[in-house]
């Protein structure tokens, strides 16, 4: 119970709850609050925090294509004394046609929307060219280390499995057959975030002599056996976070990363990939490679997990993948960090996962920020040249304006195309108690750190060149605006 003194209502009422979230309940004109001496406040149940926004000038306007560098995030809880091991470096991939050159420049916006702290040390376009009748993507998804080396895997005439059935025995062809935002959702969720009760997705590929594809002109052919399958599953991830694995942890919960199984020559099913990683963006197309692992004759897969994971598209690429390609990479001509403001929230069908309109634009911020210094406004492609631990760290409501020399890339050749990816390295620490260092930027992260939180025996370079940078970048400095939620730290 408090008081107001001698007002008669509250203009507005914060409440910063446990799980971290900030939320504002504000009167309006003729209806202030507890007028009639209560006001009930319901939490709000939204993802304070996920990673940056990628933007791409598609011909006409900015266009929202993901979140990406999900991976990156650091310091997040796993379980008692285990916190996650980022990975900072990912290739996005932008679906044709969603990138177009306006004035001989390719440009891109990165944007920071949600609660946390970004640090972001090198971005680069990434141009592959490919026959027309070829499509690529780069193997990602996040995956407990050691993580693959960057790869491509070209396709060519990728199609939906044969059958998919889910583990209820429900026929879900027609959901993974196209990008149509009708997902393979009917797992039963558990009441902490990320969670669900296992759940499997069986697919019959369907390969077969008669399914081969002849190879292209000058390519290897597909071995006898069709072991040289692969999987593009799409979907998005609703993820924990640290305060959900906490409460995860407390209920004896143990989360299991998607798996891949076949049938053996009994016909039992048997883990032949420990993980295949899980979608960090929205959508990603995870790449599975199925060479060497069959067991038997016996062409079934089955994907199995018990995080909240929704498969949008499953498609199956026979063609062996040895399909010529050419990778050039730009780095940026134009890189200016500014505080923009917060996208307005979109969804076609009232469902997630959401997209954003760069159009609308609100510059009333719905998060609390880190105390500590954030990279200045202005020119910042100094720092997003190489990956050197001097990079820019933006504030939630920032952006930064990218443009490549689109002259600068090749002319394709006859019957070639050209997908782009961009290429991110960097991290993102959230706000969320129960993470490592929660309320503030520091400490620093660094490419050599063992992990986040680290120990005294590491730092952050110490040279003069590391120095000189923060002196002339970090110079915006935000002080705590709200007392903290951890008692202990008071």
């Amino acid at each position: 119970m408090f008081g107001l003194g001698r007002r008669a209502n509250a203009d507005v009422v914060r409440v910063l709850w446990p799980s971290g979230i900030l939320q504002a309940e504000i009167g309006k004109p003729g209806a202030p609050l507890g007028a009639k001496g209560v006001l009930p406040v319901a939490e709000l149940d939204r993802k304070p925090s996920s990673c940056p926004y990628l933007f791409t000038w598609n011909g006409t306007r900015f266009e929202f294509v993901t979140d990406f560098l999900g991976g990156a995030e650091m310091g997040a809880w796993l379980a008692p004394g285990v916190w996650n091991v980022p990975d900072p470096d990912e290739y996005v991939r932008i679906p044709p046609g969603r990138l177009q050159p306006r004035n001989g420049r390719y440009e891109l916006r990165v944007t920071n929307e949600l609660e946390e702290a970004l640090f972001v040390d090198r971005l680069q376009l990434v141009a592959v060219d490919h026959p027309a009748a070829v499509e690529v993507y780069p193997h990602e998804g996040l995956r407990s280390p050691p993580r693959p080396p960057f790869a491509i895997r070209a396709t060519r005439n990728a199609r939906p499995p044969r059958s998919a059935v889910d583990e209820h025995g429900h026929d879900v062809t027609a959901r993974i057959s196209a990008l149509d935002r009708q997902y393979v959702d009917d797992f039963a969720v558990l009441p902490i975030r990320g969670y669900a009760e296992p759940h499997h997705l069986t697919l019959d590929l369907g390969i077969g002599p008669e399914q081969r594809l002849r190879p292209a002109r000058g390519a290897k052919p597909p071995s006898a056996d069709e072991s040289n399958a692969v999987l593009l599953l799409t979907g998005w991830t609703d993820y924990a976070f640290s305060n959900d694995n906490v409460a995860a942890s407390q209920r004896g919960l143990v989360m299991a990363p998607p798996s891949v199984q076949v049938r053996d020559a009994s016909g039992r099913w048997q883990t032949v990939i420990e993980e295949i990683g899980f979608p960090v963006g929205r959508p990603q197309t995870i790449v599975v490679d199925l060479k060497d692992r069959w067991l038997s004759a016996s062409r079934e897969v089955r994907i199995t997990t018990n995080m909240r994971v929704y498969w949008d598209q499953v498609l199956v690429d026979a063609s062996a993948g040895a399909f010529e390609t050419r990778i050039t990479r730009l780095d940026p001509t134009q890189a200016d960090l500014r505080w923009r403001g917060f996208s307005a929230e979109i969804a076609p069908d009232g469902r997630q996962p959401f997209a954003y309109d760069y159009s609308r634009v609100s510059t009333a911020t719905p998060w609390m920020e880190m105390i500590g210094r954030y990279t200045r406004e202005g020119d910042v492609r100094p720092l997003l040249r190489s990956v050197d631990d001097m990079y820019v760290i933006s504030r939630t409501g920032d952006e930064v304006a990218i443009a490549f020399d689109a002259t600068l890339l090749p002319p394709l050749a006859a019957g070639q195309e050209r997908t782009f990816l961009v290429y991110a390295y960097g991290w993102s620490k959230e706000m969320n108690p129960r993470s490592a260092a929660p309320e503030q930027v520091a400490p620093l992260p660094f490419s050599a750190m063992s992990g986040y939180p680290y120990g005294a025996a590491e730092h952050y370079p110490r040279s003069r060149a590391h120095r000189e940078y923060q002196a002339r970048y970090n110079t915006r400095v935000v002080r705590r605006p709200l007392p903290s939620i951890d008692a202990a730290a008071r």
